[in-house]
């Protein structure tokens, strides 16, 4: 046997420690921090129902669902905006989340409405509002600036604004599939509580404005109901809601996890509780008794074809953007970018740039999308545009 010379075996050893120092700077992705977002406080009470307001319910929610999130998720970080009454400004909370590089920003609040019968949860991201009652509870969030010393902080975004708020989900667009994929998580675990599902919604509120990663606003309930008022203020009924979205947060941590490493990830174990004891709801008024119909899933489809072409029925292109409003490929719309197309994805349009075969390729456009976009990603998909993992997609073609 031909033994190892020593200029062969400082090579194998140099291969050796790139390997694992390209291992070690490659690590798989986790969620480490979230920031919860007590809504309200201090001089700012929120709504106001006939026994509570609505900043005290929301800090009693929002100290259980992190406390829930430390002891299940010991390696998640958990960091409030605030754990007493006290007033934070809108954009100071989203400031807290971008200082800490937060993975997550979960703001909870209380809703109101001059209807007494209006009852129910919702979960928010930012964008639109499709119709006047949304805008009419994002404004109602929006108010507290009116007791902030510097309103200068909020300019150039206006909740009738349109042209800012889709530039704002253009360059948070790689947020945006998993701001709605949380939110989405939220009902369905609130609907174990009995709770009625006032679904997902997208309007412009401020506290998400400024956020530099996935965000929601949970509204738990109405607090001008009477019945539903005294339902939020059970300190049982706090517990059980924040569970329901502790719950929520596991799933997602699973989720996005899964997708981004190509893997699943050890994720936390559910927090043992018991059954959850939920009071009757308020009776439904007549304008709550159709149920909502969930959105109509369609399969997705190029709707404007790059120029590139690929090979092997795999391609890669980069998410730059996302959201429900339908823009031309010009490149006024894109920052300057060229050939950007768009594929209709279960009522999205994702907006997309460079279209290509190779994993290196699109790299390299990758750095060009990234100054324009900084949060813009590669994606993967098969010759009927179905997504693909990455990691699985650079095995296929590499």
């Amino acid at each position: 046997m031909q033994t190892m010379n020593k200029k062969q075996l400082i090579t194998i050893l140099l291969c050796l420690f790139c390997a694992i120092s390209f291992a070690q700077t490659t690590p798989a992705y986790t969620v480490k921090t979230v920031v919860i977002d007590a809504g309200h406080g201090g001089k700012d009470p929120g709504a106001c129902g006939k026994i509570s307001k609505e900043k005290n319910i929301t800090l009693a929610i929002a100290l259980k669902v992190g406390s829930l999130i430390s002891g299940g998720c010991p390696d998640v970080k958990v960091i409030y905006t605030r754990k007493t009454d006290e007033f934070i400004e809108l954009h100071k909370r989203a400031d807290i989340a971008n200082k800490a590089k937060a993975d997550l920003f979960i703001s909870i609040h209380v809703n109101a409405n001059p209807n007494p019968e209006a009852y129910g949860t919702d979960t928010w991201t930012m964008g639109l509002a499709k119709n006047e009652a949304n805008l009419k509870v994002a404004k109602m969030e929006n108010d507290v600036i009116s007791l902030e010393s510097d309103a200068t902080q909020y300019q150039g975004m206006s909740a009738n604004d349109n042209e800012a708020i889709i530039l704002y989900r253009l360059q948070q667009g790689a947020f945006c599939d998993n701001s709605l994929a949380l939110a989405g998580m939220v009902q369905k675990q609130l609907q174990t509580l009995g709770r009625k599902d006032r679904s997902v919604h997208q309007a412009p509120f401020l506290v998400l404005w400024k956020t530099a990663m996935p965000s929601i606003l949970i509204e738990t309930g109405f607090i001008t109901n009477p019945a539903e008022e005294e339902w939020l203020n059970s300190s049982d009924n706090q517990a059980d809601m924040a569970y329901s979205i502790y719950q929520a947060f596991v799933e997602y941590k699973s989720y996005i996890e899964k997708r981004t490493n190509g893997q699943i990830e050890k994720t936390a174990e559910p927090v043992k509780k018991q059954e959850p004891t939920v009071k009757p709801q308020p009776q439904k008024s007549q304008e709550n008794k159709q149920p909502v119909k969930p959105a109509e899933k369609t399969q997705p489809k190029p709707a404007e074809q790059p120029k590139q072409t690929t090979n092997n029925d795999i391609f890669y292109g980069i998410q730059i953007g996302a959201g429900t409003e339908k823009l031309s490929s010009a490149p006024s719309n894109f920052k300057g970018l060229e050939g950007v197309y768009y594929i209709e994805e279960n009522g999205l349009y994702k907006y997309y740039y460079g279209k290509t075969a190779t994993y290196a390729e699109i790299s390299e456009l990758l750095k060009t999308a990234k100054e324009k976009f900084p949060s813009a990603f590669v994606v993967a998909r098969d010759g009927n545009n179905n997504k693909l993992q990455v990691s699985e997609a650079r095995k296929k073609t590499n």
